[in-house]
Formats: structure tokens, sequence, C-alpha cells
């Protein structure tokens, strides 16, 4: 499983920052267009747009897996082992209905309405925007069962031999 992590871990950095690169040079071409050429065109703002709104889905899905996302720590603090450990699996099973209900059937019947809603500029379906939803869900699924499994108990004396 670990092998496994490592190659989603890697796979989803390289997405994410081809992502992030493409949209830097979709936006340096954008000012280029604007300013020199004087000739604005509209479909790069829109395809950055989406550009920013599929990356941070995945890149949201990929801080869970990484378990770097924004979190409280007062009650954790607080608690022994036994009590942090319990925390935790509660925290990777509430992501996992998360994960499961809202984004993945949620973003999933968002992107089925919006499949015929056209995009003004790249004239796609706004539905396939909507996509980045169910498939972070479905990445941050899979991330959270791999944590939930990397901490129950017979995984964690295992770690400890």
């Amino acid at each position: 499983m670990k092998a496994f992590r490592n190659g989603l871990d890697k796979f989803m950095e390289i997405l994410c920052s081809t992502i992030l690169a493409a949209m830097v040079l979709i936006v340096l071409y954008q000012v280029f267009a604007r300013k020199v050429l004087n000739n604005p065109n509209t479909v790069t703002e829109e395809l950055v747009r989406f550009g920013l709104v599929w990356v941070a889905m995945l890149a949201s899905a990929y801080v869970v897996g990484k378990k770097s996302h924004l979190c409280v720590t007062l009650l954790s603090d607080n608690l022994n082992e036994k009590g942090k450990l319990f925390l935790e699996i509660v925290v990777q099973v509430l992501f996992i209905l998360f994960a499961a209900v809202i984004m993945i059937y949620g973003g999933w019947q968002a992107s089925l309405v919006t499949m015929g809603q056209i995009s003004p500029s790249l004239s796609i379906p706004m539905g396939y925007v909507y996509l980045s939803v169910p498939v972070s869900g479905a990445i941050m699924l899979l991330y959270s069962v791999m944590n939930l499994l990397d901490r129950t108990p017979r995984t964690v004396e295992s770690e400890a031999e």
C-alpha cells in the first residue's frame, strides 16, 4: 500500500504542478496579447478560471492524503494516545462520508445537471468543470481509506514491531 500511496502522491504532485505551470503560461500570454498585441483573448481568462477550480479541488484531495489540511488541535492536544488514535479514526471516517456523499454523489449530480450549460468562451459543457468535485472526492476517499487503514490498531501494532 505504501508504494501505491507514493505513486499516487507523485502523480498528484506532477498533475497539480503541471496545471499551475500551464495557468502561469496562459496568464503570461493573456497579458502579452492584451498589452503588446492589443488583442485581448477571452478564452484564456476562462481557461485559467477553470484550471484554478480543478487545481484547487485536486490539491485539496492531495492535502487530505498528506494530512496537511487545516485543523484545530485544541482537542487532540489534550488527549492521551488512545484518545488521539480514536479521534483520528473518527476524523477519517467523517472524511470518507463527506467524500462519498457530498463530493462524489453530490458532485456527480451537479456535473450531470450542468452538462447542458455551455461556457461562453470555450464553448464546453460546464459539467466538465464541475467534474472536478467528484474526481477530487474519489481521490480524497481513496486517501482517507488509506489513512484509516494506516491508523487501525492492527496496522499500528505491526508498525511498532
